[in-house]
């Protein structure tokens, strides 16, 4: 079955506007509201190391923390980042807007956290390769390997597997997968520009780049609602059985 883009996409802006939806974005907002300092403070302290003087000055929101606390708090962010990530996906997954589904915030999270971050770097770097042998094999990479993410949340499979498993859904639907993130990656870019023209004209540095983070992570948790309902609809068209939900998972709300 091919990929269908309308519906991918009009689930995916259903799940952003509902409920959990709204927790979640409030969350990824909070989220990068307090990277952006740490981040800032980071850039400040290795301009100083290296004597820029002058472009230290003019970064705002800085911490007067040493650069290891800044990167330390940065880290801590990125699993934060990343176990949202996991809750988010199998959210959206789920499909049931008006609540979370039971163990979207406890079910092997620190397995889930760990294959999350070792497979996406290794996702990064297989993309990375891929694009220094003209651009292309990386692209094909960055399409094939994209439901990583949703088989280590929502099947409780560990990174390699999870490839695999991608690289087997997304066979024969790259082209289309591929229009559908140009048209995730537009509609983004093109906020993301109007935000930043605005924030940057109309706002002080400081109330800019925050303004500027909110207006980015509703883009973010966006593109994972849709990597959510793309992955959900090519293992529900999938023969292979690999569509399982994991024992016991049925929706209830939060404690």
């Amino acid at each position: 079955m091919s990929l269908q883009i309308g519906p991918v996409l009009r689930s995916a802006g259903a799940q952003l506007l509902s409920r959990t939806g709204a927790i979640l974005l409030a969350a990824y907002i909070a989220l990068t509201a307090a990277l952006l300092p740490l981040s800032n403070t980071m850039l400040v302290r290795i301009y100083e190391r290296v004597g820029l003087t002058e472009p230290a000055e003019v970064i705002p929101l800085v911490l007067d923390v040493p650069l290891s606390v800044a990167v330390g708090g940065y880290l801590l962010g990125v699993l934060v980042g990343s176990y949202l990530s996991v809750v988010a996906v199998r959210t959206f997954v789920a499909g049931d807007g008006g609540q979370f589904p039971s163990g979207a915030f406890t079910r092997n999270v620190p397995l889930a956290i760990a294959n999350v971050v070792v497979g996406g770097l290794v996702y990064g770097l297989a993309v990375a390769v891929g694009s220094l042998l003209l651009v292309v094999p990386g692209l094909l990479a960055y399409i094939a390997f994209l439901f990583m993410l949703p088989y280590v949340a929502v099947e409780d499979r560990n990174f390699v597997d999870a490839l695999r498993s991608s690289y087997r859904l997304s066979k024969g639907n790259w082209l289309m997968l591929g229009v559908l993130l140009l048209v995730v990656v537009g509609v983004s870019g093109g906020v993301g520009a109007v935000g930043g023209v605005v924030a940057g004209l109309l706002l002080p540095p400081a109330l800019g780049q925050l303004s500027l983070a909110a207006i980015q992570s509703p883009a973010s948790l966006f593109s994972l609602a849709v990597i959510a309902a793309a992955f959900d609809q090519l293992r529900g068209a999938s023969d292979d059985g690999s569509g399982s939900t994991p024992a016991g998972e049925t929706a209830s709300t939060p404690a």
